[in-house]
């Protein structure tokens, strides 16, 4: 039987040598397409470049798009892109992920300025990942951000599997400006929580001509989400209460991320710009425990707070042994620091970029698991056995708490140190014009957890995470109608190995309209420093099955070929087009090891004695998969007022081995669609109308019936307008959600339990992600 619940209420690494943007005037609209296939990027390249002329897939949004619709993370600024997918899982805090072209968040490198802002190890375990989208500059600073679809490993190294995202900030310090933004939503349905927003940018000349400053910083506050589902009724007419995990259902809990950073920018002459840049941002999440009033169940937002209730557990499994539940405390804080100092230099010859930057990252808030001693000593104290026995069950107990609690800090921190250094050198008359990009990176990181050594009794180790890279790619312009860019990098890793990333990639402009373009490049990422490690990585569970990296994992690869048209009508209309095929292979992923298994454990150490060695996982590359698609955007200016433009893209992926062989890769929705209706109402006041389609999301395959299975389709409306009040202050605003769509509803199954004498309920969502009801959103923006 089915049930429908229902809502209570109703790197190459480079600043960009003199980035251009093409700036929006009142007449905005009317310049829209212009824009579009006329943008100036640097990230497909390394150079100052049209869209239509880079050799990627690669899509902008400037500033004035972000300031028309809530910003929060990295996410709400790139939705609704082609080949862009921000539905296909949520973490534990609800903060979602960023999937190109079928391809996860982990494959996505991030850039602020050109400079990495990725981890090498895994510093957001236990289903965390979706902060890494948090650690990003205030939207006042923003002046565009580049999106490339596909691997560019060629020019940025590892991480740059299936695409990389370059979020550029404003530099134009000939005079003191600034702005201020602060923007909130209203929820129509009490159960969701509000977003509030303040954002604030400054930045003008200390020494006119010769020293400049650029000060910025944010503070967002994301207000608890607390859906209710309506209860089930099994055929005796019992009435079943759904219960949710961590973070699931659409909750999350009280948050806040704050971020400030400043930048000075030192020109010595006008050949030569030295720029020091520093960021620190914090994100904390409320984790105390509730209680149910009706039933009085104690549930955790994020993971199980350390107690004496949650270690006091035993199995049977191994034997006998002790499973206590640990590893938070009850707030969860996020925190990254980031300094660079780089130099540019246009010099006869050509430019020069050379940079070395710092991140480090730490996740608090995290405490020890136990290690194999506190086990067994916890089984002899649960089982009133040992120097235990005779004890009564409050003197056992009260044992348990002076030696385990509180429990430890978990250290989880990730830094790392990058030095970039590239040449942008062109020559003429060698059989055409030539532009030469020759770099190279040092990486040296580090991660510390720890748990690393707990198979050995030595918790806290480190594990060390060194590379180097050289690359080399040469923009061949034979006439001025064709450019062939071709290009390789190298990277030495000190654990794996090496790797060579090849491009090849042309570009053929027809006439003043069309163009074509298409070719071949790779990408690659490492195995994280986590996995990696020969021992203990982390435990699942909250604290009680230990998981194992693998030394000899292998990098996974991937190689995009595409093939993309481009049109640019004069009368403002647009359109492209992009077939694209992405082969990947030697993906990660964590499969059981241990007697009975395809694999043995690594260095289980002193858990093996515990029956760990069968019920444990290790990381191991499994996997060959294909994903293949279609990309569409076009704008039509239908009248000087009127304009539609939107993007389509069409993905199907299927796994080529491993135990999911023939199955899709993710949870990709094979259907996208984004559409938006802008009219100029007034030369002060736009409007506009959006439409976010998504429908065939993988959901899962169903053993028992033998057929896949997807989550609901959905078309969801936003509708905004934007009033420039005067030259200062501009106002925006938008009903999210416009028809109200729910996101909760799902469906419940019984099935007899005859040992029990009972029903027992199997619950399954319409919907991924539950996004929030009907809410109203609006923002103010004064400049100055």
């Amino acid at each position: 039987m089915a049930h429908a619940s229902s809502r209570a209420g109703t790197p190459a690494l480079r600043p960009c040598v003199a980035a251009l943007l093409v700036a929006f005037s009142a007449s905005a609209l009317a310049q829209e397409a212009e824009r579009q296939l006329g943008e100036v990027v640097v990230s497909a390249a390394g150079f100052e470049q049209k869209i239509t002329d880079a050799p990627a897939s690669i899509s902008v949004v400037t500033q004035e798009e972000l300031t028309r619709k809530p910003y929060t993370t990295l996410i709400d600024a790139i939705r609704d892109l082609e080949g862009v997918d921000v539905g296909e899982t949520s973490d534990k805090t609800g903060q979602k992920t960023i999937s190109m072209r079928g391809m996860g968040s982990d494959y996505t490198l991030i850039l602020v300025d050109g400079k990495r802002q990725n981890n090498h190890g895994d510093i957001y375990p236990n289903s965390f990942g979706g902060n890494q989208f948090n650690h990003i500059p205030p939207l006042d600073a923003i002046e565009r951000i580049e999106v490339i679809r596909g691997p560019a490993s060629t020019l940025y190294g590892a991480d740059a599997m299936g695409g990389v995202i370059n979020i550029i900030t404003k530099k134009d310090i000939t005079k003191w400006t600034g702005s201020v933004t602060f923007g909130r939503t209203l929820q129509t349905n009490d159960d969701f929580g509000d977003d509030i927003t303040t954002d604030f940018a400054v930045r003008g000349p200390i020494l006119p001509g010769k020293l400049g400053l650029a000060v910025r910083g944010s503070v967002y506050e994301r207000l608890a989400s607390t859906p209710e589902f309506d209860s089930a009724t099994d055929p005796d007419g019992n009435v079943h209460r759904r219960t949710l995990g961590f973070g699931g259902g659409g909750k999350t809990v009280d948050n806040t991320n704050k971020a400030y950073g400043l930048s000075l920018f030192f020109t010595p002459d006008a050949r030569q710009r030295i720029t020091f840049d520093y960021d620190d941002s914090t994100q904390k999440y409320d984790n105390k425990p509730t209680i149910d009033p009706v039933t009085g169940d104690v549930s955790y937002p994020l993971g199980t707070v350390d107690s004496i209730d949650t270690i006091w557990r035993r199995s049977n499994a191994g034997g006998g042994r002790a499973d206590p539940r640990v590893g938070y405390l009850d707030e969860q804080e996020f925190t990254r620091e980031s300094w660079s100092l780089s130099h540019e230099g246009k010099w006869d010859f050509g430019t020069s970029f050379i940079a070395l930057s710092y991140i480090e990252t730490d996740n608090n808030g995290r405490t020890m698991p136990f290690t194999v001693a506190e086990r067994q000593q916890l089984l002899e104290m649960i089982d009133g056995t040992g120097a235990y026995a005779g004890m009564s069950l409050e003197d056992r107990q009260a044992a348990a708490q002076a030696a385990f609690l509180p429990r430890g800090k978990r250290t989880l921190q990730s830094n790392q140190y990058t030095l970039d250094a590239r040449l942008d050198i062109p020559l003429q008359n060698l059989a055409g014009d030539h532009l030469l990009v020759v770099g190279g990176q040092v990486i040296d990181g580090e991660l510390k957890d720890g748990v690393f050594g707990m198979e050995s009794g030595t918790p806290g180790k480190a594990q060390d995470h060194k590379m180097w890279s050289v690359f080399v790619e040469d923009n061949w312009m034979p006439t001025d109608a064709f450019t062939l860019t071709a290009g390789v990098r190298y990277d030495d890793h000190d654990v794996f190995g090496d790797n060579i990333s090849p491009r090849l990639y042309g570009i053929y402009r027809l006439d003043s309209q069309w163009t074509l373009k298409g070719g071949v490049s790779t990408g690659f990422k490492t195995p994280k420093t986590t996995q990696l490690y020969d021992g203990i990585t982390g435990f699942g569970s909250q604290g009680t099955s230990p998981m194992f990296g693998n030394p000899n994992l292998e990098p996974e690869t991937s190689r995009n070929t595409e093939l993309a048209v481009y049109w640019n009508h004069p009368n403002r209309h647009s359109f492209n087009a992009t077939v694209f095929r992405n082969d990947f292979e030697d993906k990660i992923a964590n499969q059981p090891c241990g007697p009975g298994t395809v694999q043995e454990c690594a260095s289980t150490g002193e858990y093996a004695g515990i029956g760990y060695n069968p019920s444990s996982t290790r990381a191991t590359n499994i996997d060959e998969v294909v994903i293949q698609g279609v990309e569409l955007a076009a704008r039509w200016q239908i009248t000087n007022t009127w304009a539609l433009r939107g993007n389509y893209t069409y993905t199907d992926s299927e796994q080529k081995s491993g135990a999911e062989k023939g199955r899709p890769f993710g949870n990709s929705a094979k259907h996208m669609l984004n559409a938006t209706l802008d009219w100029r109402a007034l030369p002060n006041l736009d409007v506009f109308l959006t439409l976010e389609s998504r429908s065939k999301r993988y959901r899962n395959y169903d053993t028992t019936l033998q057929k896949e299975r997807y989550y609901k389709d959905y078309d969801v409306f936003h509708l905004g307008a934007s009033y420039k009040v005067n030259e200062h202050v501009t106002i925006n605003g938008r009903i999210n959600n416009l028809l109200d769509e729910d996101f909760t509803s799902y469906k419940t199954s019984f099935a007899w339990d005859a040992a029990e004498g009972e029903w027992v309920p199997t619950y399954l969502d319409d919907y991924n992600n539950k996004d929030k009801a009907r809410n109203f959103w609006v923002s103010v923006n004064a400049k100055f």
